[in-house]
């Protein structure tokens, strides 16, 4: 085993890392958009084959973070061949779920609604992750702070789409399955793959487990879009769409690498805080980059779905005071009782 994994990361360098990952997951939102434009796939140019060919397209970018992730791994010293029957299973449907799955959701999504409305409905995949990990884990069940928190973030999403433009009862209730109904799916299915990341993990290094997952859900993935009517007799490989795509492929070889990394050294409820950094970087870049403006629904519903993210992760001190007063109370109820 490499001295790398070895390590044991401080809390300080476990923040700064989380907070660069979000960072970095924000980002590709408005550069998917950019690099499609750039390669000349539209709805107007493929018509019926525009889903798939998005699908055959992005596959290639996760294929390639796969590979780079993998080589990564090797250069940390790690036995990336070496691994068993039980794990090729394991990183083979995790990569169907987490990275297949997940993202014929996410860029099918993507691409049928506006970069902001895309960047706070992906954050879905937190609430569901509350939510299941209720049912799945003994010492994680719902609290109050928890219940606060998924209350506003689901306020937050329905802002976002209820409240869309303002312009009549039929645009405020707008709502596009393709667009809106995928990228909500994504997060159900991205809050399964970090379950199945956190039991895999254990076992396998987190580099070798990203490699593997993203190489194999791409090539399948690959494949789907294929028989949607992708072809990659259709791209136009300018200088700026080939960088725009070694980016994004590098921007998901550290991200999910790096991040599987950090939930080996720390809880998942004490580094999902940081997740509020992700709808904040895709938001803001993709102002900077002319792409979309704010507006006040799409505002309310990013800050709603911030501050929910912060409240199911680090509850404030009155909640957790009326807990404890609460317990106390039990407590003394009982003792009375007896």
């Amino acid at each position: 085993m490499s001295k790398f994994s070895l390590a044991k990361p401080g809390v300080a360098f476990l923040a700064v890392c989380a907070i660069f990952v979000n960072i970095l997951w924000g980002t590709p939102f408005p550069l998917v958009k950019e690099m499609y434009a750039q390669m000349n796939i539209s709805a107007a140019t493929l018509g019926d084959n525009y889903n798939g060919q998005v699908l055959t397209t992005i596959s290639i970018r996760f294929f390639l973070a796969g590979l780079i992730t993998l080589v990564m791994a090797k250069l940390m010293g790690q036995q990336i061949f070496k691994v068993t029957p039980r794990q090729w299973y394991e990183v083979t449907s995790m990569g169907i779920v987490s990275t297949t799955a997940a993202y014929l959701f996410f860029n099918i999504g993507l691409v049928n609604t506006t970069t902001i409305k895309s960047t706070v409905l992906a954050q879905s995949s937190i609430f569901f992750s509350v939510i299941l990990a209720h049912f799945a884990y003994k010492n994680d069940k719902l609290n109050q702070p928890k219940t606060i928190g998924l209350v506003l973030g689901l306020t937050g999403l329905l802002a976002v789409n209820l409240m869309n433009n303002g312009n009549g009862l039929r645009e405020m209730l707008s709502f596009s399955w393709l667009g809106d109904g995928f990228m909500v799916l994504y997060g159900l299915v991205a809050a399964l793959g970090m379950m199945q990341a956190k039991r895999i993990g254990s076992s396998l290094n987190s580099f070798v487990m990203t490699g593997w997952n993203l190489t194999i859900g791409a090539a399948i993935l690959f494949v789907i879009g294929l028989f949607m009517g992708g072809s990659l007799s259709v791209i136009t490989w300018t200088p700026t769409a080939i960088v725009l795509m070694l980016i994004l492929a590098l921007i998901a070889s550290v991200a999910f690498g790096l991040w599987y990394w950090i939930v080996q050294h720390a809880k998942i409820g004490e580094i999902s805080i940081y997740k509020f950094c992700m709808p904040l970087s895709g938001s803001l870049l993709s102002v900077f980059m002319g792409q979309d403006s704010f507006t006040l629904p799409l505002t309310i519903g990013l800050v709603l779905v911030c501050v929910g993210i912060v409240v199911v992760n680090k509850p404030p001190k009155f909640l957790l005071r009326k807990k404890a007063s609460d317990e106390s109370t039990i407590n003394a109820h009982t003792n009375k009782i007896q």
